[in-house]
């Protein structure tokens, strides 16, 4: 961490940019403005870090004396584990009467407490190397959360001394204690408020160290994409991974070099694809160069600019053996766990273990870690990419999709439009292996979906060199099996569906189950789920919202509880699609050994004939009658299309590929 900027208006050390009258930008100038001239603006490295080994929300937590872990990193706990997506709104320069009280009173908050003598802290920090291509971005936040600025200072890079003296391009005014002072004024007691124009964010009321790092990206890449849009320079954000894979190139015989993306939202594998060796051959010269796990800016002519120093990733499951990088990053006593269960007599990680106080059901699983970039092997001091040459669209899907895919241009701009996956259990119990749709696999795009599906497109029109892939890490051949009933009527049958209907409801995961295949083999299926259905009046009924219709007539007397049914229904995970997969298909694309034939469907092209790879375990026809494989593939393009024509500026050959 760096002391505080030179060069004050103020001649108090900081920088205080000029407002020009944007509401968001006058407030965030304000508190500063009112700390520095208390002397009160603080950004002394040793002082934060001190505060964050007292941090009361770990201690009381783990009932620990400090934070630190058996490998003498630093392992915090945060009462808020995941972002407030639905809380956060996104204005234009001109916040409604609402937003704007909100700011007000964040702002009064503020100063109230430097007025008791608080510390209000500050970090500046840089997102991105390139000269073209970086953000200065300021976070201030109340000094209780002094961890989140050391997570902060842990990812990003340092602001070069030449440009400390301008001030920041952005700034986030962390509140995270917000709450309580919000339920005494009738304030929301969240709430992310985001100023695109200025690049202003008031986060307030979440401990969650996402909102600064996901904060600041969204106000950078939006930023990015006007540069792009007026011709300035700029490119478009893009929520993937990069590495660079040299690769023996298997008809010329050359060592190869190729920029690689991995698109994926949470949960698909994008970050262990992203820092993944292939088990490429280092005797033959091959290798990968890792140098990005989450964000790069896109340009016109296929160079990629990286945003972070270091990695941010999901600790769920991290073991050594198919995620050697990863778990040697998170051991590193150099590395920042948050929401990762520590032993308290051991003292030692444990990355199977979820109990977590503030959530509900004292379970949490998105245990994250700061890893340092360069403690991985095969990294350098780089993390831009030259020039892209592939795209990995990752997605997580359990019946039809096979393990990959070679996409023509258009087809990848709608595999980018789509950012297709199915939700875990992890992610919301309620909602288990229901599909999610997200433009470009980014949560945090600001303006038009559509903008950005055109844009995509536009980069891969003017590169016909970049060749797209669509993988899909999920699983192959899986479906739905009931497997027994019970009247409504039953005993302890209602409470049992009020039970799950509530998500508190989770019998038979895990458990696996034998079945036998269209050509007579058995193989053994994982249960990934156990749903209830309601079977009665000659149908069934599926979703919650339908159950939960019914459950409200029996209680109110409009139906009788025996004309129904409660099925349960077992969810089989389709065949593991496992990273050893992934990597060998990655790995034998670079060398350009894949034979491809069209598939009728969807006309992707699919692999036909590999080294090493055993293709007869991703038949459809093993698995499926040839009216299921339709039926499934009806309802995945029925999906599509609607998706796609929800997008009114979308170019029409992405809007219209499936119909």
């Amino acid at each position: 961490m760096r002391g505080t900027t030179r060069g004050s208006v103020y001649n108090k050390g900081v920088v205080v940019p000029d407002s020009s009258g944007a509401i968001s930008k006058t407030l965030a100038d304000r508190l500063t403005g009112y700390a520095v001239n208390t002397g009160n603006f603080v950004s002394d490295s040793y002082r934060i870090l001190t505060l964050s080994l007292k941090d009361s929300v770990t201690l009381e937590a783990r009932s620990a004396k400090d934070v630190l872990n058996k490998n003498g990193s630093l392992s915090y706990i945060t009462r808020k584990t995941s972002r407030s997506a639905a809380m956060t709104e996104i204005f234009f320069g001109d916040p409604d009467k609402r937003q704007s009280g909100i700011m007000e009173a964040a702002c009064e908050y503020i100063e109230r407490r430097i007025d008791g003598g608080m510390e209000l802290l500050y970090l500046d920090k840089l997102m991105g190397l390139h000269p073209d291509h970086s953000h200065y971005c300021r976070t201030i936040i109340t000094p209780e959360f002094a961890r989140m600025l050391v997570m902060w200072d842990r990812l990003i890079f340092d602001v070069p001394e030449e440009r400390l003296g301008g001030g920041p391009d952005q700034v986030q005014v962390m509140i995270p204690e917000w709450a309580e002072y919000a339920r005494l004024n009738g304030l929301p007691e969240v709430a992310i408020l985001v100023d695109a124009v200025n690049n202003v964010t008031f986060a307030l009321g979440s401990d969650y160290f996402g909102e600064i790092k996901k904060g600041h990206l969204r106000m950078a890449m939006y930023r990015e994409k006007l540069k792009y849009r007026d011709g300035s320079g700029g490119g478009l954000g893009v929520h993937a991974g990069g590495k660079v894979i040299r690769a023996k190139d298997s008809a010329s015989g050359r060592l190869e070099e190729k920029g690689a993306l991995f698109f994926g939202l949470s949960g698909t594998g994008k970050t262990t694809l992203s820092v993944h060796h292939f088990w490429l051959d280092p005797e033959q010269g091959e290798s990968v160069i890792i140098r990005q796990d989450d964000f790069f800016v896109l340009a016109a002519d296929s160079a990629a600019f990286g945003t972070e120093d270091n990695a941010y990733i999901k600790t769920e499951g991290l073991e050594p053996k198919s995620q050697q990088l990863l778990f040697e990053g998170a051991m590193s006593p150099h590395s920042i766990l948050e929401n990762v269960y520590v032993d308290p007599e051991t003292l030692e990680p444990d990355f199977f273990r979820f109990d977590h106080p503030w959530t509900p059901g004292g379970m949490c699983y998105n245990g994250r870690g700061i890893v340092i970039r360069k403690e991985l092997d095969f990294t350098d001091d780089r993390v831009d990419l030259d020039r892209v040459d592939m795209i990995f669209f990752i997605t997580r899907r359990e019946t039809v999709i096979p393990p990959v895919m070679r996409l023509s241009t258009e087809q990848a701009a709608a595999a980018f439009m789509l950012g297709e996956s199915i939700l875990t259990s992890a992610a919301d119990p309620t909602k288990a292996g229901q599909s999610v749709l997200e433009v470009g696999t980014n949560p945090f795009i600001v303006g038009s979906g559509g903008e950005e599906g055109n844009i995509f497109y536009s980069i891969l029109k003017n590169n016909p060199h970049i060749r797209c892939y669509l993988f899909n890490t999920g699983g192959f051949g899986g479906r739905n099996v009931d497997a027994g009933s019970e009247n409504l009527a039953g005993e302890g049958v209602m409470e049992v569906l009020k039970s799950y209907l509530a998500g508190q409801w989770q019998e038979g995961k895990g458990c696996l189950v034998r079945r036998k295949l269209m050509d007579g083999a058995e193989e053994e299926f994982k249960v990934e789920r156990v749903r209830l259905e309601l079977d009665g009046d000659g149908r069934r009924y599926r979703s919650r919202g339908e159950i939960q219709t019914v459950v409200d007539m029996v209680e109110a007397g409009e139906i009788d509880a025996k004309d129904f049914q409660l099925v349960r229904v077992e969810v089989l995970a389709g065949q593991k699609v496992k990273i050893q997969d992934s990597s060998a298909f990655i790995r034998e694309i670079a060398r350009g050994t894949v034979e491809w034939a069209k598939e009728d469907y969807w006309g992707y092209d699919v692999p036909t004939s590999m080294p090493g790879m055993d293709l007869s375990r991703f038949d459809e026809k093993r698995y499926y009658t040839e009216s299921e494989i339709k039926e499934l593939k009806d309802r995945i393009r029925a999906e599509r299309i609607e998706w796609l024509h929800s997008f009114d500026d979308l170019d029409p050959e992405i809007r219209d590929i499936f119909g």
